[in-house]
């Protein structure tokens, strides 16, 4: 047979160290009570309560200044109101005031109304036709006033109106229009009783001869004898006011026994006299020295 073997014999730490365990576990609980009953919470409790004050404290001084930035609007607001209500009081004291003075000059005035005198009426009516009829005149005067204050047109007058038996029988033009002569030609002015223009025109020294508004101007001067030509002859422009002579002597020649006229041909006259009454012939043009070098700006010839 064979032999039995033997079990081992082997030693379990296992309960031990259960108990070890526990032992431990209890300890740990035992010291950990311990300490949380030395801890002192009182503190702890302040701190957190001091926080909750101190948020509260912010929150009232918030309030606090958002009443005080309101009662300044009150205090604001009640002084306008007061001022106001000072004023009106004001306003209902002088009011009083003219109602009393009101009440005593009505107080004055005579219960029977006087009757108006029929002529003082008659009067009255007159005068009020006749401040129509000023007030007509003045209107009339200040609409002259604003006519005359108008910019005139770019010609001139050259002798007033005449109103005695001389008159349109001394062969003097009583208007005319400028033609600037300078160096590189002519400027001719607008004057809308010579030519259409209401612009200053250059035309240079060749162009003269044929320029078609130069003929417009000298036919305006020879239908109407109370016109004329006024040259403005710069001293450096003396070839250019030939040019310009020229061509008006050429058309004055062309035309010099239309341009002949009766001197003093007026019955009216002191002058007159039908058997010596001299003939002469008019001039279209005529020149006047301008000082100075350049083109005149159209400006200065604003009249």
């Amino acid at each position: 047979m064979a032999r039995r073997e033997k079990k081992k014999q082997e030693v379990s730490l296992f309960p031990f160290l259960d108990i070890l365990a526990c032992v431990i576990g209890n300890l740990i609980l035992i010291i950990t009570a311990v300490v949380l009953e030395q801890v002192d919470t009182k503190p702890m409790a302040e701190v957190v309560d001091r926080e909750a004050n101190l948020a509260k404290v912010a929150k009232q001084e918030q309030q606090i200044a958002s009443l005080e930035k309101e009662l300044k609007r009150l205090h604001a607001a009640n002084r306008t109101a007061h001022s106001q209500l000072e004023r009106i009081e004001q306003q209902i004291e002088q009011a009083e005031d003219n109602l009393e003075a009101a009440r005593n000059l009505l107080a004055r005035v005579p219960k029977n109304i006087p009757r108006v005198d029929p002529a003082l009426a008659k009067n009255k009516a007159l005068l009020q036709k006749k401040k129509q009829e000023l007030d007509a005149a003045i209107s009339k005067i200040n609409a002259d006033i604003a006519a005359r204050k108008k910019t005139p047109e770019r010609s001139i007058a050259l002798l007033p109106a005449l109103v005695t038996p001389f008159q349109a029988h001394s062969l003097i033009p009583t208007s005319g229009m400028f033609i600037e002569v300078h160096k590189a030609g002519i400027t001719i002015f607008p004057a809308k009783q010579f030519w259409p223009g209401k612009t200053a025109k250059q035309v240079a020294t060749q162009a003269i001869a044929r320029d078609a508004t130069v003929e417009t101007i000298i036919q305006a001067a020879f239908k109407d004898a109370n016109k004329i030509v006024v040259l403005l002859v710069r001293p450096d422009a003396l070839d250019t006011y030939q040019t310009a002579k020229s061509r008006f002597d050429r058309f004055q020649q062309a035309h010099g026994e239309e341009l002949e006229q009766k001197i003093f041909n007026n019955p009216k006259s002191p002058l007159f006299s039908a058997e010596l009454t001299p003939l002469r012939q008019r001039k279209l043009y005529s020149k006047i020295p301008l000082p100075g070098e350049g083109v005149l700006p159209v400006d200065e010839m604003s009249l």
